[in-house]
């Protein structure tokens, strides 16, 4: 793994990542699709990403000095090639002098990931449940108290924040339970892993220079929190738990808010899960699809190689626009009654290795439970998305409501 990020000289840092971010916003002036992307201002992204396809099958950012594909062609080949990896062949991350104070905890190799990963098998050292049903079992179990809370919040006619409320809260329950985090440390935990939402959008896009130190230090506790839980102090165990829940809260949460809002836009599709919560893994896979949780994959060329015919150096970057090679595809819309392939990516690619199952087992619980529960969930108001979140397009705020007829058949259902 990646040594942590330093925070002994902030003020160096902060302006290393002012001019990287100054980079960014001049090659967008200039048009570069992949530079306006990472600007992270659009509300859809989408466009951005089309640009990239209609430049080829390998685009080039001059200025960022960067590779990116919209293909799946391409991407399905970058991802099998033991050329490309997560580090250099020297072990550092790409672009770490560009971006310092960045989330280490997803930084490793392929054979790195391969080792933790025993770690967090089904009904392994560190995942004690010995398989998806029954971490689905235990995720339905935390989401009950959590949704009557959501529900008493709605009875007083109060819009209430999905995310904050609920999609963050129950990954964060699984992850400490399945990780043996000590009661007494329940809090620290939670504070910590909620600092470090922003890894994945820090190794591209550089963040607030306090949103920077805040997740180095957050990373730090997470870790020492992390040495009194199931993996105790053998630095792999440790690695691989940090890696599970750095991976799998914050992507989780976004799954299920991004879930949530296309079923909400198409109000059959939502009454239908509500009707038969059994299709929450269908809406999981057509989410992973349609409007994946992690928009970006990178990759570093450890040797010269070539792809889609042009030569990438040793260090080379590429970046792999996942929504838009699931639209090539699959270019079909959301449906949940629709057979469809697995998406491209995420829960089975490098970084999800350790992490995917959780995130899929733990979101299908959280749809399944929040349909039937509140079958008249509808949108408060718009979704904001975080600022400078090119990689998870991550939400700020998704304000909820319930009918009350709804909520309250559900509730006299349950009771």
């Amino acid at each position: 793994m990646s040594p942590a990020p330093t925070t002994d000289d902030p003020a160096a840092a902060g302006r290393r990542l002012q001019l990287t971010r100054a980079a960014q916003w001049f090659a967008g002036t200039e048009g570069d699709p992949y530079a306006l992307i990472l600007r992270a201002e659009a509300a859809d992204p989408s466009p951005h990403e089309e640009r990239v396809r209609a430049l080829g099958p390998l685009f080039r950012s001059e200025r960022l000095d960067t590779w990116v594909t919209a293909s799946r062609a391409v991407a399905d080949e970058v991802i099998a090639a033991p050329a490309f990896d997560g580090l250099t062949s020297d072990g550092r991350r790409p672009g770490q002098r560009e971006l310092p104070l960045s989330g280490t905890a997803l930084d490793a190799d392929r054979a790195t990931f391969e080792r933790l990963a025993a770690h967090t098998a089904w009904g392994g050292p560190l995942m004690p449940a010995p398989h998806r049903r029954a971490l689905r079992e235990s995720a339905e179990r935390h989401a009950r108290p959590l949704l009557d809370a959501v529900a008493d919040a709605l009875a007083s006619g109060d819009a209430v924040d999905l995310l904050d409320a609920y999609a963050r809260r129950l990954p964060a329950l699984v992850i400490r339970e399945q990780l043996g985090v000590p009661g007494p440390l329940a809090d620290p935990f939670g504070h910590a892993l909620a600092g470090c939402r922003r890894t994945l959008d820090s190794a591209l896009c550089p963040q607030l220079v306090p949103d920077a130190v805040a997740l180095a230090r957050s990373e730090a506790e997470l870790t020492a929190a992390l040495r009194e839980s199931r993996a105790g102090h053998d630095p792999e165990a440790v690695a691989a738990a940090r890696a599970l829940a750095v991976g799998a809260a914050e992507p989780t949460a976004t799954l299920v808010g991004n879930a949530v809002r296309t079923l909400l836009e198409r109000p059959g599709q939502w009454a239908a899960l509500a009707r038969d919560p059994g299709l929450a893994a269908a809406a999981v896979t057509e989410t992973l699809r349609v409007a994946p949780p992690v928009r970006l994959e990178h990759r570093v060329a450890r040797e010269v190689t070539e792809v889609a015919g042009e030569r990438i150096p040793a260090g080379g970057r590429l970046v792999i626009l996942v929504a838009a090679v699931n639209r090539t595809a699959d270019p079909a819309p959301f449906d949940l009654a629709r057979p469809t392939p697995g998406p491209f990516g995420l829960p089975d690619d490098l970084h999800f290795r350790l992490a995917g199952p959780l995130i899929g087992a733990v979101a299908e619980a959280a749809l399944g439970a929040l349909a039937a529960r509140l079958p008249g969930l509808y949108a408060a108001g718009p979704a904001v998305r975080r600022r400078r979140s090119p990689v998870l397009h991550g939400y700020a705020r998704f304000p909820v409501a319930a009918v009350r007829a709804a909520r309250d058949l559900s509730a006299a259902r349950s009771t």
